[in-house]
Formats: C-alpha cells, sequence, structure tokens
C-alpha cells in the first residue's frame, strides 16, 4: 500500500470515529424541553399583550420579540425537518433550545419589571374561574384504575388584576375517581376526574378543587385568549406533532359536574397526551407568591 493510500485510510477512518463523538457531544431536545419552550412562549406573549404602543421602551421590547421570533421560526423548520426524515427525529437539541429559553426568560421579566406586572403577595381566584391545562399522559376508560394519579399544566397564564398568578406551565394534579370500562353492544366507557391540588412551585403544594367542563384537541384562544396567541403560536403548530397528536384522536365528552367523560356505545374514552381540559374552580383557590 502506498503512503498516499495508507494516509487516506488513516484519515477516513478519523472521520469515522469522530463523527459518533461530535453526536455524542450534541445531546438532543426532548419532548419536555419542547413542551416548557411552549409554556415559555405563552408566558412572554402573556406579557407582550400587556405592552402598550406608547410605553418609552415599546420599539426595545419589540426588536427583542422579533429577534426571538426569528429563533423559533429557525427551530420549527428544524423540528418540521426532523419528523420528516427517517427514522423522524426531534432535530433540535437541547443547548439550541435552553439558550432561546434564557432569552425568552430575559426579556419577559425585564418587560413585567417595566410594567410592574410581576405578583407578588397573596391573591385569591373566585370560584368559578377557568384554567385551561394540557394533559401530560395518555389516558384511557380501557386501562384506567381509580385512585389512577393525573398529570397535568397549565396551558395558558391565569391572571388576577391585571398580573399573572399562576404562569402557563404551573403543575396541576388530578385523580381518577370513577371508572367504567366499554362493552360491545352494551356500553360506553367512562372515566370520572377530579382536579385536587396545584404546585406554584416544585416544593409548594396547594389544595384544589375544580372539575372539567370542557376537553378539546387545541387551547382555545378565542375571545380575550386571541391577543395572546403571538410568537407561541409559531411553534404551536408543531407540538402536536412532536407529542404525537390529538386530532381525531379524542373520544368523549364531558358530561357536565364532577369532571365525567363517557364515549358512544361501544367505545372507550381515550385522551391522549395534549388533551386540553377546561377546568372550572369550585371554590376560591388562595394564591401566594
Amino acid at each position: 500500500m502506498t503512503k498516499l493510500a495508507t494516509l487516506s485510510l488513516c484519515l477516513g477512518l478519523a472521520l469515522i470515529v469522530a463523527r459518533p463523538a461530535a453526536a455524542q457531544g450534541t445531546q438532543a431536545a426532548t419532548t419536555q424541553d419542547i413542551q416548557r419552550l411552549q409554556y415559555d412562549l405563552q408566558n412572554l406573549d402573556d406579557s407582550l399583550t400587556a405592552l402598550s404602543s406608547t410605553h418609552p421602551r415599546y420599539q426595545e421590547f419589540q426588536d427583542r420579540a422579533n429577534d426571538i421570533r426569528d429563533e423559533v421560526t429557525y427551530l420549527k423548520v428544524q423540528i418540521r425537518r426532523g419528523q420528516r426524515s427517517q427514522p423522524p427525529v426531534l432535530g433540535a437539541t437541547r443547548s439550541e433550545v435552553e439558550d432561546l429559553r434564557q432569552s425568552i426568560a430575559s426579556l419577559q421579566s425585564d418587560i413585567d419589571s417595566a410594567l410592574n406586572r410581576r405578583f407578588s403577595g397573596t391573591g385569591t381566584l373566585p370560584e368559578g374561574t377557568e384554567i385551561q391545562v394540557r394533559l401530560e399522559q395518555p389516558l384511557s376508560s380501557r386501562t384506567a384504575q381509580v385512585e389512577d394519579r393525573v398529570e397535568a399544566s397549565v396551558a395558558l397564564p391565569v391572571q388576577l388584576d391585571g398580573r399573572v398568578v399562576m404562569p402557563a406551565g404551573t403543575r396541576v394534579r388530578g385523580v381518577v375517581s370513577g371508572v367504567q370500562r366499554a362493552e360491545r353492544l352494551v356500553k360506553g366507557g367512562r372515566l370520572d376526574l377530579r382536579f385536587d391540588s396545584i404546585y406554584p412551585d416544585d416544593r409548594t403544594r396547594k389544595d384544589l378543587r375544580a372539575s372539567v367542563v370542557s376537553v378539546k384537541e387545541k387551547i382555545d384562544l378565542s375571545g380575550d385568549n386571541a391577543k395572546r396567541a403571538g410568537i407561541g403560536a409559531v411553534l404551536g403548530g408543531v407540538i402536536g406533532q412532536v407529542i404525537g397528536g390529538t386530532k381525531g384522536a379524542i373520544i368523549g365528552a364531558v358530561l357536565g359536574g364532577g369532571g365525567a367523560l363517557a364515549a358512544k356505545l361501544g367505545e372507550d374514552v381515550d385522551l391522549p397526551a395534549g388533551t386540553i381540559f377546561t377546568l372550572r374552580l369550585e371554590r376560591a383557590l388562595d394564591i401566594t407568591r
């Protein structure tokens, strides 16, 4: 073998060895990373909505928001390309997502400080307040057991007197209080859910009494919520693809009090991760920060 051929072979082997090492050094983002990013964007949109064009820092904040929008658009393209590849991949790295989250947090903090929107002290959400939450895991009357825990997160920020008391991403927990499995030609499946706790931060649990009043495939952005469909809407279109999607997958309807959901005769209630519940407080909820 000539010296040139030997050198070429060594270079080729070095490249083959180096590629896996580089790949290992770049940690892929997870679906949870993308979901947390989406929550951050929902909270930022809420702050941007409160920003008046007459504010002296309006243009500065808008310029920074536009930069973030460009980054989100780029990330969205990466995710879509990854989903179309074989085998499908997420298409984004954890470092990219974390850098973007830091930019979002910095801008939101500056806006909230400038507008004096930071909530501190104690506030009370009145009975009847509605909260949209996103189901974090699949749920089915076919497999659920009574007393199974139900994990969800607040999908849109909840405000009190113009200040956010419950940011998007706030953890909410419930429990399966009743199950009826479907029987062919005899009865449909049924799930009874009760949401009983909320976590304002990782260490604090508060009792909650809320029932499900509607179930949908996506966040309701009608009315006042439509104003908050800003940068978050750019990424929102691909979230369903990342977590598996809910389009056409939800079977069941809210029957009424207590969060009872029932399916048609012979079918089970099937709720994929990402399903949006609207909860209604059955008693006032005190929030302290």
